[in-house]
């Protein structure tokens, strides 16, 4: 549950370039312990809001506060309480790392002693109540394992606000309400607010703030006949550009074996 002090605070907040509008303008009040999900059309500018929301977007114009900062005229000391836990291609834990060793790049990456991350990863393990063996490579983690992980990582130093893009991107729709459940737990460990993109608007939790974006991109594709297209039809025509000559959606043979889940060490205090 929020409280009532607002960590990110913004008025007419919005971003233009030379092919027009970015995002916004954007009026948003996120309290302590409170969720902010963003959801949009392709190209509504929800990666480049999660950025600005950080201190690390330019250009912009109108309000933005962080925790009482102006994070347009002083972005560095606004980088310096926010964090990005993934976004797009370009932000994300890699995949052949081990948690221990993502604890570590994490810490480097972000400047924070090594030596006081156990501390954090200990108190992030008794807030979301089950805890990832530390040997276990992230590409084997299911979905919900690797959203909750990146977030995670990007909390080891203290974070007033952490953004996550396409958090729900490959998380199974009946998983959702779990994910969102446990990004809220996070933010009771040092009152921050999580700002997470998501690919699916349906199950954001009633105490979140729901932000839809849109988007002034023309319409580029349009059917050709009054019906829609299979889905199986599109899978098909896409079928010879798949690598390895494998269609997409192809059922996985027997000589491909999905990496299995690593074993949770459920926290016994939960």
């Amino acid at each position: 549950m929020s409280d009532e002090r607002v960590v990110l605070h913004a008025r007419e907040l919005e971003s233009s370039g030379r092919q027009g509008r970015i995002f916004g303008p954007i009026d948003l009040d996120v309290h302590a312990r409170q969720l902010c999900m963003v959801h949009g059309p392709l190209g509504s500018g929800k990666s480049a809001l999660l950025l600005a929301l950080t201190g690390r977007f330019r250009p912009l114009s109108g309000l933005l506060t962080i925790d009482g900062v102006d994070a347009i005229h002083d972005p560095l000391e606004a980088m310096q309480m926010t964090s990005v836990a993934q976004l797009g291609d370009y932000v994300r834990p890699e995949d052949r790392l081990t948690l221990a060793e993502s604890i570590t790049e994490r810490c480097f990456l972000d400047g924070f002693p090594r030596r006081l991350a156990a501390d954090r990863v200990a108190a992030m393990e008794e807030t979301v109540g089950f805890r990832i063996e530390k040997h276990v490579e992230l590409e084997s983690l299911t979905p919900i394992e690797k959203a909750i992980s990146s977030v995670a990582l990007a909390m080891i130093r203290p974070s007033r606000v952490v953004v996550i893009d396409d958090a729900d991107m490959t998380v199974p729709h009946s998983q959702q309400s779990l994910l969102f459940a446990l990004l809220e737990r996070l933010t009771t460990l040092d009152d921050s607010v999580i700002v997470a993109s998501v690919v699916d608007d349906d199950l954001i939790p009633a105490t979140a703030i729901s932000l839809s974006l849109r988007s002034d991109r023309p319409q580029v594709v349009e059917p050709l006949g009054s019906e829609p297209v299979p889905i199986s039809l599109a899978q098909a025509a896409l079928a010879p550009l798949t690598a390895r000559g494998r269609p997409a959606g192809a059922a996985m043979g027997d000589d491909q074996v999905a990496a299995p889940s690593p074993t949770q060490t459920p926290n016994p205090d939960k």
